[in-house]
């Protein structure tokens, strides 16, 4: 039987954290009062994600860690001024919401540990666990003016077996389109095993080259990442033209997570850096910079709804 469990979470305890139970050993945890983040993922017992500063750091500063959503654009922003169609707007780096890079680029959206996230759902039977939250971003919130584009986001959780699978979907809710742009940012880690033994699997081939601002340039070539053990590599790949049900894996001695990028989700980031023992498969539904005019857009219609999922499989080995 699959359970769920409630409680304050442990790290900042004004908070509720859900848990949901697999009965094959696999607990994932969310907190919808921060963001909508992925606080935990347990095998028997053994954290699988990079945790980095934790709950506190997120709510302070927006530094991701576990499974956060990056919304409503995925990544960095190239310019302060941004552009679709003939709405323009800007995104100050001291707007709210606006987290930047070390060059203070406008990175990761606007919704890192948003409070606004509403419970909808949280259920188990014999067949799974899961919940749902939703978030209304319009011009009640003080982030909307860095982007103008009124929409609900719904986020689904599902556990079966060893796997999550998490769909987000997107509503507009004016007579505005909106840019697909969102993303998610799993962080993987495996803390007893050393990093250079880590095996990564990413059959991504079509590269979008980056800038020295990690932007990318609109050059696309075919240069796959090489599997096998990540050793001393440091990976920050851009990946495009993805296809449904491409799967990418890293493994860290008797466990692996493999990502799965089910539907709607065309773009992959491989984040492997040499200053956090930690391997990111990154769904997302546009590249980096998407409003630069480099990559067609893919635009919600009003009275439409989009939705993107991808599945997280731990496994034993």
């Amino acid at each position: 039987m699959y359970g769920h469990s409630r409680g304050p979470d442990p790290e900042v305890t004004a908070l509720e954290r859900i848990t949901l139970h697999s009965p094959d050993g696999l607990d994932v945890a969310f907190v919808p009062g921060a963001g909508m983040v992925g606080t935990s993922m347990t095998l028997d017992g053994v954290e699988l994600l990079g945790r980095r500063g934790g709950l506190p750091s997120y709510i302070s500063t927006g530094s991701t860690y576990g499974i956060p959503l990056l919304a409503p654009w995925a990544n960095r922003l190239g310019e302060i001024r941004q552009c679709v169609g003939d709405i323009e707007w800007a995104v100050p780096t001291d707007a709210s919401g606006v987290h930047c890079d070390d060059l203070g680029q406008a990175m990761h959206g606007l919704l890192a540990a948003a409070p606004e996230w509403v419970l909808e759902q949280v259920s188990a039977d014999d067949a799974a666990a899961s919940l749902r939250a939703r978030l209304c971003f319009d011009a009640r919130l003080a982030r909307f003016v860095s982007f103008p584009f009124a929409h609900d986001l719904i986020v689904e959780a599902r556990l079966t077996g060893l796997t999550l699978t998490v769909t987000t979907s997107l509503t507009p809710t004016s007579s505005r389109a909106v840019p697909v742009t969102f993303g998610w940012h799993p962080y993987v880690a495996f803390p007893d095993v050393p990093r250079r033994e880590w095996e990564v699997v990413v059959p991504f081939l079509r590269h979008a080259e980056l800038d020295a601002r990690t932007i990318p340039t609109g050059v696309v070539l075919d240069l796959p990442i090489e599997s096998g053990a990540l050793g001393t590599r440091v990976l920050d790949d851009l990946y495009v033209d993805l296809s449904d049900g491409i799967v990418a894996s890293v493994r860290g001695g008797s466990r692996s997570v493999s990502t799965r990028y089910v539907s709607g989700y065309p773009v992959g980031v491989i984040w492997a850096p040499a200053s956090l023992d930690v391997v990111c498969i990154e769904p997302m539904t546009a590249p980096t910079d998407p409003f630069s005019g480099r990559w067609p857009l893919r635009m919600a219609a009003p009275g439409e709804s989009v939705a993107a999922v991808f599945e997280m499989t731990a496994a034993r080995h």
